[in-house]
């Protein structure tokens, strides 16, 4: 394009996304959309690739779209995959689901397989057909497979099952006695082995009575069951026999003899192996004057007591068997199990579950699906990236303007690693905004709940309880009366300032009220109230009759110190109003079911504690170390302790008289895993949150970070014992030092044959951070190197870990977590004016005596016990075995016989 400066013209290259297709050209063009001009100079825009798109006119790039969306370029959107319809790539385009497969909503990045029972003959189908008439047992198939003669589809469809080819065919006898002993009776599906109510067949006294079926074809006879009499002469079928044949006569082939003693509850299974259209009973003496008497006769084309195909199962391990639903997984000794907690399996028949992403977990009894926060973020209503998992969001800039928290409250911050936060977006809301650095998902008392108070103050959305049963609402009295309603209130949305009573008329006003929420506990206590007003230095309460659109000051104007708030009910979510000790729960909708408990899991810091600087911490204390009572935040009307500002403040403040306090808060006690205890578990890298893994089974496989997986797959379990070898599950190789106490950076670090001589390199030790309580470095006792990733601190899966100097820095790969895959609970004796003088190094004083314990109970041999102070009232873990007097009053509990116990990985991941 051309410019004039003091009266003469020049020359400028057009910008990026703006094209000049001639010299002459006095102006530049942006270009349009669908279209990019990446560099300067531009004589002509280029069509962006497939799959990508531009926002607007003038761009400079094109955007690839995610995964289950594909590009609109006249539209200059991202759009959803149709449901049966997929993308497995981002800038793709979205294909049919093939054959045997499905996809139920919309935005597939992969379709799902078809369940046992069901069938995909055609491409793109939403759901997949249930079988008609047939079976399948396995997942993916495109058709059916019809069922043969003498068996029929289960429920499911997913097996053939034989049924009774005798009942209700005719059925003759050498003679009859009475009416009440003919011969339909031994097939008219009525086993009652008492005579006298019409059930049985009966002959007269005579010689060679018999008893003969016609199936009206011939059938392959597996099994037959007969049923002998009970209220007596049970001894008279003693040397009858079970032929099968086509002619019914004594002449048929013989499958078995009857004798009494071998019956089982009046019942003989006999086993058969030939064809025939007659099934008829004989007996070996054709002299003597005898009777035949049974009370049922069953015949089956298979063997009723088989064992369980592959993927299916039952309690005894023979048929009826079920198919190894999603949500569970079959085992090395064909068993099928429900998955671990915070793994799932999306597949019938999987012989393994896979991890959650970070941050999700699961909840009974679904075990198919991850549960767990879930942000999407999109660029002009563009969904380019969407965000389910919250594993590396601290370091990743976010290039979007609008974000909506699908499932829990998120806070969004500017800075990286959760710094400068900008806002918290609530449930279902949705924040516009332009630059965000880091966003990080409200963990505790929304998808678990505070062991503090069991639950009372946890205020997530789960709706269903252990068994799937759906909640009732609080406010309903239908199909479960109770009273609980009206004692747990909850405020909706911000409370505001007001300057004038906003919240309508007062219903009335109470006094010496301590807080918002007991002013709330009045209001929901009168079905008129709606809404309060809440004024904290005279610690008064109005509730009101209706929310906004009255501006008149009721009860006079409002000072700058009164709260207004709406107050609202709990909807049908869990919660726990009566500090119950199984934590959250609700009534059912279930009329036959007044209450269950829900499967949320304790967890692992309170709500008021805080972890590192406290940049997270959202719980309400609002008083300096001093107990000095803390203004309200400027333009806010709330006085929490915050550290939201990028301050250089160690932990969280608040303002008092113009000045910023540290608050009374203290620091979460987290409960490390701790790789010194002896216990299995895995090695997670603190930047990356892959975990370590044998790259292949044999000895001398590379060391590798790879996705953490189930832990009940044990590739990436290992064991520390106490001389420091690290053993891997699986294959029981060492850690090891590729070559002989290689001194050298770079050296890869492999799995080998476990050495036992002093000089061995495969001896490691744990020294922990300064900067994380939970993370440490693993330092070779024979090179001093650290276990490290090469390069920078992303690396991809599948590296391969080297040994190098060991480094300080935060950002350094050389930071590992430790998650065990098993737990273990102890009993403890308590000894008063009694203390253990060893301190165990690397874990500070715990507030509670319950999360000492638990945290002693998982260092094995390193802790012997915990001991209280007996002026400061902090616990802290003691080693040593010898106890001494106290002249302070310490208490100490000695630790005793442990209990191993499958760890609850969903505390470990929130610590």
């Amino acid at each position: 394009s051309t410019q004039s400066t003091g009266g003469s013209t020049s020359c400028t290259p057009c910008t990026p996304g703006t094209y000049s297709p001639s010299s002459a050209s006095p102006s530049s063009t942006k270009c349009p959309v669908g279209q990019h001009a990446s560099g300067q100079g531009s004589t002509k825009c280029v069509s962006c690739p497939a799959g990508s798109i531009t926002f607007n006119t003038g761009s400079s790039t094109c955007y690839k779209c995610s995964t289950g969306y594909h590009a609109n370029s006249a539209a200059s959107a991202c759009v959803a995959c149709d449901a049966g319809t997929y993308n497995p790539i981002s800038g793709g385009s979205c294909k049919k689901c093939p054959r045997g497969t499905y996809a139920s909503g919309t935005a597939s990045a992969q379709c799902t397989k078809c369940p046992v029972g069901t069938y995909a003959d055609v491409e793109g189908l939403v759901r997949c057909k249930a079988c008609e008439n047939s079976i399948n047992q396995d997942i993916g198939q495109t058709t059916c497979v019809q069922c043969k003669k003498g068996t029929r589809p289960n429920a499911g469809k997913t097996e053939c099952e034989p049924y009774n080819i005798a009942r209700g065919k005719p059925a003759s006898q050498s003679t009859t006695m009475h009416g009440d002993g003919v011969p339909s009776h031994a097939v008219d599906g009525n086993d009652n082995p008492d005579y006298f109510v019409h059930s049985c067949t009966h002959t007269h006294t005579q010689v060679d009575p018999w008893l003969k079926i016609d199936l009206k074809e011939s059938y392959p006879v597996r099994e037959v069951i007969v049923t002998n009499r009970r209220d007596c002469c049970s001894e008279r079928l003693n040397g009858f026999r079970v032929h099968v044949g086509n002619t019914g006569t004594r002449n048929d082939p013989v499958c078995g003899t009857l004798v009494v003693a071998d019956f089982i509850a009046n019942e003989k299974h006999v086993k058969c192996s030939g064809n025939g259209r007659y099934i008829s009973l004989h007996n070996t003496d054709t002299r003597s004057k005898l009777i035949l008497t049974i009370c049922e006769l069953e015949a089956y084309v298979e063997e009723l007591q088989r064992p369980c195909p592959s993927g299916f199962y039952s309690e005894t391990g023979y048929r009826p068997c079920k198919p190894c639903r999603a949500g569970s997984y079959i085992t090395s000794d064909n068993k099928c199990k429900i998955c671990p907690r915070g793994s799932i399996s999306t597949q019938d028949k999987s012989r393994e579950c896979d991890q959650c992403p970070t941050g999700h977990t699961t909840y009974l009894p679904d075990t198919s699906k991850c549960y767990g926060p879930e942000l999407t973020a999109s660029w002009f209503g563009n969904p380019i990236t969407r965000f389910t998992s919250v594993a590396d969001l601290g370091g990743h800039s976010l290039l979007s303007n609008g974000f909506t928290a699908k499932l829990g409250d998120w806070q969004l911050f500017s800075k990286t690693f959760y710094r400068q936060q900008k806002t918290t977006v609530a449930n279902g809301k949705v924040y516009n905004t332009y630059w965000v650095g880091s966003v990080k998902p409200i963990i505790t008392n929304k998808f678990c709940y505070s062991p503090r108070d069991l639950g009372k103050s946890y205020t997530g959305y789960r709706t269903k309880t252990v068994s799937g049963k759906t909640c009732q609402a609080w406010s309903s009295q239908s199909p479960h009366r109770h009273n609980f309603g009206i004692t747990q209130p909850e405020l909706v949305g911000r409370c505001t300032k007001r300057n004038t009573d906003y919240y309508g008329t007062d219903i009335r006003s109470y006094s010496n009220v301590p807080s918002q929420l007991e002013c709330a506990r009045w209001c929901v206590k009168d079905g008129r109230c709606r809404a309060i007003t809440y004024n904290r230095r005279e610690r008064r309460c109005w509730i009101k009759k209706k929310v906004g659109g009255d501006r008149q000051a009721s009860h006079r104007d409002a000072d700058s110190l009164d709260i207004s708030c709406v107050v609202g009910s709990q909807g049908n979510y869990c919660r726990n109003p009566d500090n119950s000790k199984g934590g959250p729960w609700c009534y059912t909708t279930d009329p036959n079911t007044r209450w269950e408990s829900c499967d949320i899991p304790q967890c692992s810091q309170d709500v008021d504690c805080y972890v590192d600087e406290g940049y997270t911490y959202m719980g309400t204390v609002s008083v300096t170390e001093n107990n000095e009572r803390c203004d309200n935040w400027p333009g806010e009307s709330n006085n929490y302790c915050r550290n939201q500002d990028g301050s250089s403040m160690p932990k969280p403040y608040c303002m008092y008289r113009g000045s910023k306090k540290a608050c009374k808060i203290n620091k979460c006690n987290q409960d490390c895993g701790d790789p010194r205890s002896g216990m299995w578990g895995q090695f997670m890298a603190l930047n990356t949150g892959m975990c370590m893994d044998p790259s292949a089974s044999g000895s001398g496989a590379n060391l590798q970070l790879n996705q953490c997986q189930a832990s009940h797959k044990g590739d990436h379990v290992f064991q520390m014992d106490a001389q420091g070898y690290i053993r891997n599950k699986r294959t029981r190789y060492c850690v090891n030092v590729h070559g002989s106490r290689d001194p050298n950076c770079n050296t890869n670090v492999n799995m080998f044959t476990c050495q036992s001589y002093s000089s061995t390199d495969q001896r490691w030790q744990i020294e922990w951070s300064t900067f994380d309580d939970c993370a440490f470095r693993i330092r070779n006792k024979a090179t001093n190197l650290c276990i490290d990733a090469p390069g920078n601190s992303d690396p991809s899966a599948g590296t391969n870990l080297i040994q190098c100097t060991c480094e300080d820095r935060k950002d350094s790969d050389h930071w590992f977590y430790f998650i065990p895959e098993e737990d273990r609970m102890c009993k403890y004796t308590q000894q008063n004016n009694k203390y253990l003088p060893g301190l165990v190094d690397h874990h500070p004083a715990y507030t509670t005596l319950i999360s000492a314990q638990q945290a002693c109970s998982r260092l094995g041999d390193l802790c012997a016990g915990v001991t209280r102070g007996g002026n400061s009232g902090s616990h802290t873990l003691r080693k040593g075995t010898t106890l001494s007097n106290s002249p302070s009053g310490e208490i100490t509990w000695v630790k005793g016989d442990c209990v191993e116990e499958k760890y609850h990985p969903f505390k470990q991941e929130f610590m």
